[in-house]
């Protein structure tokens, strides 16, 4: 058979039984009808799902705009050289390592010079950096 030797005929046609064979389960699933849904199962996932949506909307409408933004963001910028390890972890994309790594950087290296320095920070990238930049100030 093309060359092959005994062996690897026998793989060969191993292979291609097994892919057929696939073919004609996936063909006769295919071609059999969805399973049918008991209309109590139904009810139950329509019940959970309107709970789930007036719980959200519930949430969304308790929280203002202001509360959410100014939650998400601090009001001044944070001076990187006099932010607390809590100022730091409030920021997006800082948690506690991050702010760990922060302050042993700072105290390491004596403050930061500018801004920039802070991408010389383990894990502070491009992306956390463009994050930050406008949150943050070096005095």
């Amino acid at each position: 058979m093309w060359g092959f030797t005994r062996s690897e005929q026998r793989a060969t046609l191993f292979l291609l039984s097994t892919f057929g064979l696939g073919i004609l389960v996936w063909w006769y699933r295919a071609s059999q009808p969805p399973p049918a849904v008991d209309s109590g199962e139904l009810a139950a996932l329509g019940n959970f799902m309107r709970a789930a949506q007036a719980a959200d909307s519930a949430r969304m409408l308790s929280a203002t705009p202001m509360q959410t933004a100014s939650a998400a963001t601090p009001a001044a910028p944070v001076d990187l050289n006099a932010a607390t390890y809590n100022d730091l972890v409030k920021l997006p994309g800082i948690g506690p390592v991050m702010a760990k790594r922060i302050l042993e950087f700072r105290a390491t290296n004596g403050g930061f010079k500018r801004l920039q320095d802070l991408r010389k920070v383990k894990g502070v990238g491009a992306k956390t950096y463009g994050k930050l930049a406008p949150l943050l100030i070096v005095r």
